[in-house]
């Protein structure tokens, strides 16, 4: 059904019965990608009725709950199909509004076609099948196949169309996966601090993890995002952490999905008072990327570092997958030196309203 952090769980069994919001007539049908994966024309189904379905849309806002997109009735261009979550569930009727969903033609077909566990290429567990989605392990297909890749090229190969903002979240909790699910010790996906690209663990050579970035932007948010992490896992209320930073809760939630995957050494960091060092030695010519742009909302500076540039924020796809534009910051060459007093005193100020939630706990 719905999972604790608002994600619908579905089911991809292939005899599902869907409407679609199209104005070519009052009567529910079998929506064609239902048709095309084997619904079983034996068991018996009821009708969803125009009446639910339209609960349901205007419930859902006329938006696909998987990507986003809007229906005529919000201006959009996407057609709507409602769709079971479940087929016999437990404690709903089938036909209840708990177990009907709005998805877009496209995100109806990949949910019938989603990968599984046994489709991953690592072994997965249920803890932490408990924290993915099944985009996730498409993903891990890919870059199985095809790693190192950019974002954009991983998006594009997704059966879902998602974003390549979404896909950059989706691989930062690929990244942190053992700093969340307690029961894993491996990491299983990471990034190449020089090129920003996506892969295995056995791919990349110059791993982001543990990287202490050169560039001032990118450090002063990897030292935010780590305490952000830090105080959360310690048990302070996620509001507080909002109304100290001045930032939206589904901020918080990216930070805390950076910070997990990069590891950020903040001892390391505070020991030597200077950025572009790795704790096992410095790494030249790096390109600084992240898994995931920071919410347009409530942003701050600290929040606008990103790992590529995108092109004028097209829904889907960009075109470009290239790292940013700037020159590439060289070791060294943007510290806590000559010219860096705003930086150090932009750090302080992060690390301090960060004591004040500690101070809280």
């Amino acid at each position: 059904m719905t999972r604790a952090d608002g994600h619908h769980e579905f089911s991809n069994e292939s005899n599902e019965q869907t409407t679609t919001s199209e104005p070519d007539g009052a009567e529910t049908r079998t929506s064609d990608s239902a048709a095309s994966h084997g619904y079983d024309q034996d068991r018996e189904n009821e009708s969803v009725t125009a009446e639910t379905r339209s609960e349901v849309l205007a419930r859902d806002g006329h938006r696909c709950q998987v990507c986003g997109r809007e229906g005529p009735e919000r201006g959009g261009l996407a057609t709507l199909h409602v769709h079971h979550i479940e087929r016999d569930p437990v404690g709903v009727a089938e036909n209840g509004l708990e177990n009907l969903t709005t998805l877009c033609r496209s995100c109806h077909s990949w949910i019938h076609q989603q990968s599984t566990r046994a489709d991953a290429p690592v072994t997965l567990t249920e803890a932490d099948l408990s924290v993915l989605l099944p985009q996730d392990i498409e993903i891990l297909r890919y870059l199985a196949d095809e790693g190192p890749a950019q974002t954009g090229k991983i998006a594009d190969s997704l059966t879902a169309e998602l974003s390549p903002t979404t896909v950059r979240e989706r691989l930062a909790v690929l990244m942190g996966l053992d700093n969340q699910v307690e029961t894993r010790d491996r990491q299983i996906v990471d990034q190449d601090v020089q090129t920003g690209a996506w892969g295995l663990t056995g791919q990349i050579e110059h791993s982001a993890r543990g990287h202490i970035p050169s560039d001032p932007q990118a450090l002063i948010q990897r030292v935010e995002d780590e305490q952000v992490r830090r105080a959360l896992e310690r048990g302070c209320n996620r509001q507080t952490v909002m109304d100290v930073l001045d930032i939206s809760r589904r901020t918080t939630f990216h930070k805390q999905k950076r910070a997990r995957a990069y590891d950020f050494p903040l001892a390391a960091f505070r020991r030597s008072g200077d950025g572009g060092q790795h704790p096992a030695g410095s790494t030249a010519g790096e390109r600084e990327s992240d898994p995931s742009s920071a919410d347009a909302d409530g942003q701050q500076q600290l929040d606008t570092v990103d790992d590529e540039t995108e092109d004028a924020r097209q829904p889907d796809h960009v075109v470009s997958e290239e790292p940013s534009e700037q020159s590439p910051v060289e070791d060294g060459e943007a510290t806590l030196g000559e010219d860096g007093t705003e930086l150090r005193e932009q750090l302080e100020t992060a690390i301090t309203a960060l004591q004040r939630i500690s101070a809280e706990l």
